[in-house]
């Protein structure tokens, strides 16, 4: 009797673990990466006034890795300084990130550090206007082999 319900009892193992849908792998995802991140200038406003932060931008990079949109994640407690962020990470360039090695619009996350005295921080404001908007310069940026 009792093999007969050992039995019984493998076999309903074996038939309810053979019934259930396997559960699909996780898609496998690789975010989108700044393939030229551009740098935010300081804005003159908030230099004057010895400001310093962190601004984080979300940015949703398509899947022919155009930027469609930005928004800030996190502000450096600045209008100016997160303006700049939003402004440098709309202009930057981005490899599309992919979902199961297929190419997908995605969100990623870029942070922006503002720091006085950072020699970095003190050209790139020098190539901005006092509205913290970009000016064009062929030098500041060169050109990227592909």
């Amino acid at each position: 009797m009792k093999a007969i319900l050992t039995a019984m009892s493998v076999a309903v193992l074996v038939l309810a673990c053979g019934s259930q849908p396997a559960t699909p792998p996780a898609a496998s995802e690789v975010p989108p990466r700044a393939e030229s991140l551009v740098p935010p200038g300081y804005p003159e406003d908030a230099r004057k006034a010895g400001i310093e932060g962190e601004a984080i931008v979300e940015v949703t990079v398509g899947a022919d890795g155009a930027v469609l949109g930005c928004s800030l994640a996190t502000s450096a407690g600045n209008g100016s300084l997160d303006q700049a962020a939003v402004e440098a990470a709309r202009n930057s360039k981005f490899a599309p990130g992919t979902r199961d090695g297929k190419p997908a619009t995605m969100k990623v996350r870029i942070p922006f550090k503002f720091k006085l005295g950072d020699k970095q921080s003190e050209q790139r404001s020098r190539l901005h206007n006092a509205d913290g908007v970009a000016r064009r310069r062929e030098s500041a940026m060169p050109a990227r082999e592909t």
